[in-house]
């Protein structure tokens, strides 16, 4: 999406909740009526992220629309986090940290902060890692998506929310284009699972050929794993 912003302002609608004023305590998001949601995804080429973004914007507008809780963007499909991330790639420059200030403002208002995570989807990690990519029925390698056995669940998505908790204290993370960005990967490692968990020697790779379907759903197995 380059630089542009797509803003969504998503109602969560929980029983029993009949207010919308701003609580005193922090919720907890199963608890939440009203969210706002910030869907950015990043790219790479921005240098100056932060620049405009101050503690007292987000507060005016914490104070002014009183959400129960917010979600912004840390990491987008194209695999870029608009933070100085330490464990996957970042934009290219800051002038300030934007979630620390996202961080502060939200304590300050008790108002739970969750990221907006690519989960499966990541562009740059396939690009920089194609080996790590899911390999399509023709045979080529995604540009997007990763396979569920490569080093990206331990290298990057694990290391980078235990980042997001443990020094930004974020309250949880929503994992976008998640289970519907999941396709069926014909890598060797997952052909070799294949037969070895099936015994069919068989790789279907066309909805016509025979157990097609239970290619699709070990390949469902494997995300749910």
């Amino acid at each position: 999406m380059s630089k542009l912003t797509a803003f969504f302002i998503l109602l969560f609608i929980a029983p029993g909740l009949n207010s919308l004023s701003q609580n005193k305590e922090k919720l907890r998001r199963a608890d939440c009526f009203f969210g706002v949601h910030f869907d950015l995804h990043a790219s790479e080429d921005i240098t100056d992220a932060g620049k405009t973004l101050t503690v007292e914007m987000v507060d005016t507008f914490l104070t002014k629309v009183k959400p129960d809780f917010i979600q912004i963007d840390c990491k987008g499909h194209p695999g870029i986090s608009s933070y100085p991330t330490k464990s996957g790639n970042h934009v290219k420059g800051f002038d300030k940290d934007p979630l620390k200030i996202w961080r502060e403002a939200t304590a300050k208002n008790n108002v739970g902060l969750y990221m907006h995570y690519s989960g499966v989807w990541d562009g740059k990690a396939a690009t920089t890692h194609p080996d790590w990519a899911m390999v399509k029925a023709s045979g080529e390698k995604s540009k997007e998506k990763m396979s569920f056995f490569s080093p990206y669940l331990d290298q990057i998505l694990i290391p980078q929310l235990k980042e997001l908790s443990g020094e930004y204290h974020v309250d949880g993370a929503w994992i976008d284009g998640d289970c519907w960005a999941v396709e069926t990967d014909y890598s060797p490692k997952a052909i070799q699972a294949w037969k070895e968990k099936t015994g069919i020697m068989e790789v279907p790779r066309k909805k016509e050929d025979k157990h097609y379907k239970e290619y699709l759903e070990f390949t469902r197995g494997l995300f749910r794993q």
